[in-house]
């Protein structure tokens, strides 16, 4: 419901006269092409991802019956990598499209930061003897980074 309330308040933002100079969209042909590459990038990884956890995802954190933690596919490089596939295509998004993706990525970018948050500590109880060695070992959203 919240990530609902997101979206319109997302589109509905930059029609006050004070975000007005957010509703752009470049005519750069570079930067189009920058924005569709990193959307489809970020799509891409983010249903790879969603593919590679199978029947242990969940749209809410909560633990399913017969949850496994893994660890394999790009969770090899991420703990979270769906939300940081998610966040590369809302960047490549406002790049092409600018106005209501900015704003969407800016509260899709806080709810996903907390949803890391989250998802960590449950994983932490779920998996008290695995999950703190996967997470010295893989970091959160940005390769090498957090």
């Amino acid at each position: 419901m919240a990530s609902y309330l997101a979206i319109i308040a997302a589109f509905l933002l930059p029609y006050l006269p004070i975000f007005h100079f957010l509703n752009f969209a470049p005519v750069n042909a570079v930067a189009n092409s920058i924005g569709v590459i990193l959307c489809a990038a970020g799509m891409s990884f983010l249903v790879w991802a969603r593919q590679r956890l199978g029947g242990n995802w969940s749209q809410t954190v909560s633990v399913k019956v017969g949850h496994e933690l893994v660890t394999s596919g790009p969770y090899r490089y991420l703990r979270h990598p769906m939300y940081a596939g998610g966040f590369i295509a809302c960047i490549g998004s406002a790049i092409v499209g600018g106005g209501a993706w900015i704003f969407l990525l800016v509260i899709l970018g806080t709810v996903f930061i907390w949803r890391v948050g989250a998802e960590d500590k449950l994983m932490e109880r779920q998996f008290p003897n695995e999950y703190p060695d996967y997470k010295k070992r893989t970091k959160a959203l940005i390769p090498l980074v957090w």
